[in-house]
């Protein structure tokens, strides 16, 4: 056994949640028919050539559960005098065992004893208690009666009783994503990274005669070739995968390839060869089914494990289908046995009924669970959301904090780039949730006033940094004439223009960007909106075009690697267009560039032009201090805190922070608050909870008192449920300094708000 150090897993895990048998519960319907409509020979051979078919179904493809074991009376009395079978366990060897944040033992090899239980009865017992150097000599004195994960080799065959092989793997060398080096010859000689301690130290050293650099865990093996410190690290694949996902990198490739004696077996005390063999013959009982099943369950990382997915979904198919099969092979052999004890016309009513009856009954199942499935997708955006946006507030949020300093040239410069890789991120975040709604139908559009030559502005700010680098000139032209009071869904128009403009500076390398603005006026209060982006990048070839707009879908990528994103951006964008009356079209010569055009309409609250030169007022920071203000802040995290206390620094404003919900409510009913900023997920007492239990609190100030959610939950509904439960106002995270401003603003007593002169506010 290899003894590896890695992050345990992020939630808790049952001990098998893979695999297993398909068992599909049908009720018959009792029909009734004139024995005219069946009863010939040819419905019992149609019946026949349907149970033939299903069999070869069941057989080929259905996903079913391994066979129980025979075992010999001598090894079901080993089961009865042996019942719990300690385990000696590696607590830090993910993705094959280890311990999860909740101290549970997962893993395959735990996946692998759920599966040795429920065909064998035999019950096994992880000792977490006793540390992985120990477990050998604990095994040897008959402490312990198994290891589960141990490489096959002589020196541990002369220590213990090793079982067959149940989990191959293959080796894997780690390189960068724009590494020149493909091929594991390419390596031979090389400096590799390894895990000390490990077989692959070995291995590395005599069969590739490479040097080695070792590092204490294969993660800082692999973060040294993420930040391009190693060219190249050797390990286990699976190990490999678990470690990548879990530290989220994103520009890492690997070159697989076999090795001998790749895989592990059990080892079992040498005075208890009963159980060695009840072992290998549970293992020898499990499926290929059962074993894809715990397999795609801990080794899938991207495009990993999709050779095994593809053939769950195969057996999942043929499943289906021979569950189908059954069922209508069900009912001609129903309808030949009654055929000839229907003949009235009150039994055929009769049976018209119970169909009707039983169809509805299928149609409410099958609407319970649509209404499941739609649940648990809405709880898993709601949690994806969260846990990735409550990091990606402490990062854009002390990026802000820090621009807000007197810091030399260099560190602002990398501060800005902190800032916009964290937004670029949350754009990607952003692009996903808005994804969904999109499907669920229920992407909202807002109707509220706005400066059109503010969002121009902002757009073009935006666009002109992130080309800064690039040698690509940026020329805007704007129809001077547009109105510049209007309304609508600022918002997603600053979405719309961003994804067109970012797509054209991304693919552009050389040349320039050119966006143009007009618009026309079919009706006193409305305008018609034209924006065209104009790029003189890579093009797109005209077989191309029409996937352009599918989701998740990425066009060329094999001449382009380097150009990162999701696949989603021109699919959202067309959607919000065709929601404000609009649509996307686009027209492009490969290799020469593209032309990207999005119409849009949009209300006019006042004819009066935008400003062809306006001029760039300071941007403010702050709108007004409040000295005498006492505002409580409440988050679980420190982070989080510490952003907090940064961002509302400017508005002097006197501030008390803690930690949860539970803190807040004996606060709160101590002393009053001007306002408090409620974090939404937290510890011994949620945001939730606290708002309702301070509403609940004698005093009137307590029912009175502004509370505002901060959540980084952003799904749809989220702001209604707040409403619903006490909160006077809602700020998503990560926080926009100009959302945080209007809602101080709106919350802060004017009495206590003293404003800041324009060009005394900003930065």
């Amino acid at each position: 056994m290899h003894q590896k150090k890695t992050a345990s897993g992020n939630g808790r895990v049952p001990p098998y949640a893979g695999g297993g048998n398909l068992t599909t519960m049908y009720r018959p319907v009792q029909t009734s028919v004139p024995p005219h409509t069946c009863g010939s020979k040819h419905a019992r051979r149609a019946a026949l050539l349907l149970v033939a078919c299903l069999l070869s179904l069941l057989c080929e493809g259905a996903v079913v559960q391994g066979a129980a074991p025979i075992l010999t009376e001598a090894e079901k009395e080993f089961i009865r005098k042996h019942p719990v079978i300690r385990v000696g366990i590696n607590p830090n060897f993910a993705p094959f065992e280890f311990l999860d944040n909740w101290r549970n033992y997962a893993g395959i090899a735990p996946d692998y004893l759920a599966l040795i239980s429920e065909k064998t009865g035999l019950r096994f017992a992880p000792a977490v208690e006793i540390p992985y150097a120990a477990t050998q000599e604990k095994v040897w004195s008959g402490e312990l009666d198994l290891l589960p994960t141990l490489d096959r080799s002589a020196e541990q065959e002369n220590k213990f009783l090793l079982t067959q092989r149940y989990y191959e793997y293959k080796l894997a060398l780690v390189v960068r994503a724009d590494s020149p080096f493909k091929s594991i010859d390419d390596f031979r000689g090389r400096l590799l990274a390894v895990q000390e301690n490990t077989s692959n130290a070995q291995f590395a050293f005599s069969t590739l005669q490479a040097g080695l650099s070792l590092y204490a865990s294969e993660e800082d093996a692999l973060l040294a070739v993420a930040d391009g410190r190693e060219a190249a690290m050797l390990g286990y694949l699976p190990t490999v995968l678990y470690a990548i996902r879990e530290l989220g990198l994103s520009n890492l490739n690997y070159i697989t390839f076999g090795s001998d004696n790749n895989g592990f077996c059990m080892g079992v005390r040498t005075d208890l060869s009963e159980l060695r063999d009840i072992l290998n013959k549970a293992l020898a009982a499990i499926s290929p089914s059962e074993k894809a099943a715990i397999r795609s369950r801990w080794v899938h990382v991207g495009g990993i494990g999709d050779a095994d997915e593809k053939r769950r979904m195969r057996y999942l198919a043929g499943g289906s289908a021979a569950l189908l099969l059954a069922m209508a092979t069900f009912i001609v052999l129903k309808l030949y046995s009654h055929r000839k004890k229907i003949a009235l016309h009150r039994q055929h009513e009769s049976m018209l009924q119970e169909m009707v009856r039983q169809r509805t009954e299928d149609l409410q199942n099958q609407t319970r669970l649509a209404v499941e499935a739609s649940q648990a997708k809405s709880a898993f955006l709601a949690l994806m959301s969260h846990e990735i946006r409550t990091p990606m507030n402490v990062v854009i949020g002390l990026a802000e904090v820090m621009l807000r300093r007197e810091l030399p040239a260099d560190a602002a410069k990398e501060a800005r780039h902190i800032k916009q890789a964290g937004v670029s991120l949350l754009s990607i975040i952003n692009d996903i949730l808005d994804f969904s709604k999109i499907e669920a139908g229920k992407l909202t559009i807002t109707d509220e006033e706005y400066a059109f030559s503010d969002l121009i502005r902002d757009v073009e700010d935006i666009i002109r940094f992130r080309i800064a680098d690039k040698p690509v000139d940026f020329i805007v032209r704007i129809d001077a004439g547009l109105p510049d009071r209007l309304r609508g869904d600022m918002n997603r128009v600053r979405q719309i223009l961003l994804n067109l403009l970012s797509n054209a500076v991304k693919y552009t390398r050389r040349g320039s960007v050119t966006f143009t603005v007009t618009g026309a006026m079919p009706a006193d209060d409305r305008v018609r909106l034209t924006f065209e982006v104009t790029d003189t990048g890579v093009g797109i070839r005209q077989e191309d075009l029409e996937k352009l707009f599918n989701s998740f879908g990425r066009v060329d990528i094999q001449n382009h690697p380097d150009i990162e994103g999701t696949g989603l951006g021109l699919t959202i964008a067309r959607s919000l267009c065709r929601a404000m009356d609009g649509d996307i079209s686009v027209t492009s010569e490969y290799g020469k560039g593209s032309v990207f055009t999005a119409e849009l309409t949009q209300g006019v609250v006042e004819h009066r032009p935008r400003k062809a030169s306006a001029a760039r007022k300071k941007p403010r920071t702050v709108s007004f201090i409040a000295p005498e203000a006492d505002v409580l802040v409440v988050d679980d995290l420190r982070g989080n805190l510490l952003v907090a206390e940064g961002l509302l620094a400017p508005y002097r404003m006197r501030l008390v922070t803690c930690a949860n919900g539970r803190e807040a409510v004996d606060l709160v009913a101590k002393r009053p608050f001007d306002l408090v900023l409620m974090d939404h997920m937290m510890p011994v007492m949620g945001g939730v909870e606290a708002t309702l239990a301070i509403r609940a609190l004698n005093e009137e100030r307590c029912r009175t008192m502004p509370v505002v959610a901060l959540t980084a939950s952003a799904v749809s509904g989220m702001r209604e449920m707040f409403l619903e439960n006490g909160f006077n106002d809602f700020l998503s995270k990560p926080i926009d300094v100009a959302q945080l401003d209007a809602v101080l603003l709106r919350w802060i007593p004017a009495g206590k708000r003293i404003s800041m002169p324009e060009e005394a506010s900003g930065l």
